[in-house]
């Protein structure tokens, strides 16, 4: 009985500085045992594999182990949520949302909480193709001449001989008439590109009667809703699904099951 207690208190010291396994086929030797002896002595708890289980578990960090297994045993369960993968389940409790701070919703990265955006666009001014402008619709800000649809009838000067005039060419005209009405009654206004490039005075297309009587005789409004957003300033957060909180994930088999 003395031999086999001094044997493991040889294997824990050795254990303890990674010399077990070294020491145990010239055990026999020493004290005069067989290594099966010796072999039947360990208990199969102090397999390294089993890290928490093992004489590892000493001193400050054995403590801490300790403590863990102590505090994941009187957590509850997390309850088992199925999948058309297959069933999973939370191997950690739920945390706030990093990216919605727990509140499960986010400000629309479109239109940035406004609820609107530019109608026309995000280009600072409208383009204009001299090869295709002729035959193109336009939509006048201001009601011109009490129209504010015209079309592209004509166009006058080039763009290779510029005459600048404020940093801008003053020798590439266009004419603009309005689309209703009889040919012979029709107005007819002569634009320059700077002014009909330019998205405060013209726009490019004709707008619905809707903003048109939005305007309400005056200048158009140039806003829009959200396409994303739908007006609402926010949207559902990606990362918890609008719950608040999020969680690891860890796939069931067998016995988890």
């Amino acid at each position: 009985m003395a031999r086999h207690t001094l044997i493991i208190s040889l294997l824990v010291f050795c254990t303890k500085n990674a010399l077990a396994f070294t020491l145990l086929p010239t055990a026999h030797k020493v004290f005069s045992v067989t290594s099966t002896d010796v072999l039947s002595i360990i208990p199969p708890s102090w397999d390294r594999r089993r890290r928490r289980t093992s004489v590892i578990m000493m001193g400050q960090r054995g403590k801490r182990i300790k403590k863990e297994i102590k505090k994941e045993k009187k957590e509850e369960v997390p309850p088992r949520i199925n999948t058309p993968y297959g069933p999973i389940r939370n191997s950690r409790p739920l945390t706030p949302c990093d990216t919605c701070l727990g509140r499960g919703i986010v400000r629309c990265n479109v239109c940035d909480g406004r609820a609107v955006t530019k109608a026309t666009g995000h280009r600072k001014r409208n383009t204009l193709n001299v090869n295709r402008v002729v035959g193109s619709r336009w939509t006048s800000v201001e009601i011109r001449e009490g129209h504010r649809h015209y079309v592209c009838t004509e166009s006058m000067g080039s763009r290779k001989k510029k005459v600048t005039y404020n940093r801008f060419n003053q020798n590439f005209e266009v004419r603009m008439s309005n689309s209703c009405g009889p040919e012979e009654s029709r107005v007819h206004l002569w634009t320059l590109e700077n002014e009909i490039r330019d998205k405060r005075a013209w726009r490019m297309g004709w707008v619905t009667l809707e903003e048109i009587r939005m305007a309400d005789k005056g200048p158009l409004i140039d806003a829009k809703v959200c396409f994303r957003c739908k007006g609402e300033r926010v949207l559902n957060c990606i990362e918890c699904d609008g719950k608040g909180k999020t969680g690891y994930h860890q796939q069931l088999y067998g016995k988890d099951q």
